[in-house]
C-alpha cells in the first residue's frame, strides 16, 4: 500500500516538503491573482489588500496562520480575503508532501519536478476556473521547463519501469530524456487536440480550448505521455463530479476543463507506479491480441 512503508525520517522530509509547499503555495496566489489581470508577479516586491492595495507586511502573511489569526480580512480595511488563499496554501502542501511520500525512494529530483509540475496545475486551474483561460506564461513555459527536465533528469522518461517511455534510444543518456519527454509533449497536447477539434466538429462549440492541449503538453513533457494519456482519460470522471449538480442546480452549460484535467493529472503524478503499470499491463494486452 502507499505510504506503507514511510520511515520516520521520511516522515520528517514529508514535513519539509509540507511547509515548503504552504510557502510556496502563498507565492502562487500571486501568480493566480496577477497574471490573468496582466501584472507583473516580481514587481511590486511585496503582496498586497486587492481591496486597498495596502501592502501586506510580513507578518501578515504568513500561510494559513496569517488568514486564521486576521480572521480572513485585511488588518488595514477589513475588507474580505477569499479563502482561495489559504486553500491554495494548504493544498500545496499537502500535495507536495504527498507526492514525497508516495515516492520516498525516487531521486529527490523527480519529486522536486513532480512539486513543480503540481504547483503550475494549481496556478493553471485555479486561473481558469475564474477567467476560463490558462495563460501561455504557465503552459508555455511548463512545456519549456518539462523539455529541459527531460534533459537534465532522463530519469524521468528512460528506464525499465512502467511510466517510462523508452529503455534506450540513442544510447545517449541526456539525449534520450530529452526525446522522451518531447514524446511526451506531443502525445499528451496531440491527444487533447485532435479531441478538441473532433469534438467541435460533433457538438457545433468547443469542445476544448487550444490552453487544455498546451496544459496536457506540458504534463506529458513532465512526465512522460503516458501519464498524460491516463491523466486525459481520468479527467471525464472529475468533470463528471463537478459539471452534473452544476448543471442540475444551475442548469450552467459553460465550465473550464484545466481544472479537471490538472486534477485527473496530480492524481496520475502521486500514484504514477500503480497507473502506469495497470495501463501497461493494457498495452501488453493489446499487443499481445495484434501480434496473435
Amino acid at each position: 500500500m502507499i505510504f506503507a512503508a514511510v520511515s520516520a525520517p521520511q516522515w520528517t522530509t514529508a514535513l519539509v516538503f509540507l511547509i515548503l509547499g504552504c510557502i510556496i503555495g502563498s507565492f502562487l496566489n500571486v501568480c493566480i491573482w496577477r497574471l490573468p489581470r496582466g501584472l507583473s508577479i516580481s514587481k511590486p516586491s511585496h503582496s498586497f489588500c486587492p481591496h486597498c492595495e495596502a501592502p501586506i507586511r510580513w507578518h501578515d502573511n504568513i500561510p494559513l496562520l496569517s488568514f486564521a489569526l486576521l480572521g480572513g480580512k485585511c488588518r488595514r480595511c477589513r475588507g474580505a480575503i477569499s479563502w482561495r488563499y489559504p486553500l491554495v496554501e494548504g493544498l500545496t502542501g499537502v500535495l507536495f508532501a504527498a507526492a514525497y511520500l508516495a515516492h520516498p525512494a525516487a531521486p529527490i529530483g523527480t519529486v522536486i519536478i513532480m512539486a513543480l509540475l503540481i504547483a503550475l496545475l494549481i496556478v493553471a486551474s485555479a486561473i481558469d476556473m475564474e477567467f476560463l483561460i490558462i495563460p501561455d506564461e504557465i503552459s508555455l513555459f511548463g512545456l519549456l521547463g518539462g523539455l529541459a527536465a527531460g534533459f537534465m533528469l532522463p530519469e524521468l522518461h528512460v528506464g525499465e519501469a512502467s511510466h517510462h517511455t523508452f529503455a534506450s534510444l540513442t544510447g545517449l543518456w541526456h539525449l534520450d530524456g530529452l526525446l522522451g519527454s518531447g514524446v511526451g509533449a506531443a502525445v499528451g497536447g496531440g491527444l487533447t487536440l485532435v479531441t478538441a477539434v473532433f469534438g467541435s466538429i460533433i457538438f457545433r462549440r468547443e469542445a476544448m480550448g487550444i490552453g487544455d492541449a498546451k496544459l496536457m503538453a506540458m504534463v506529458g513533457a513532465f512526465m512522460g505521455w503516458k501519464v498524460a494519456v491516463i491523466g486525459f482519460f481520468v479527467a471525464p470522471l472529475f468533470g463528471l463530479l463537478y459539471g452534473v449538480p452544476l448543471l442540475l442546480l444551475k442548469d450552467e452549460h459553460v465550465m473550464p476543463y484545466g481544472p479537471f484535467l490538472s486534477s485527473a493529472s496530480v492524481l496520475v503524478i502521486i500514484f504514477r507506479g500503480a497507473a502506469c503499470g495497470f495501463f501497461q499491463q493494457y498495452i501488453d494486452i493489446v499487443r499481445s491480441l495484434f501480434s496473435g
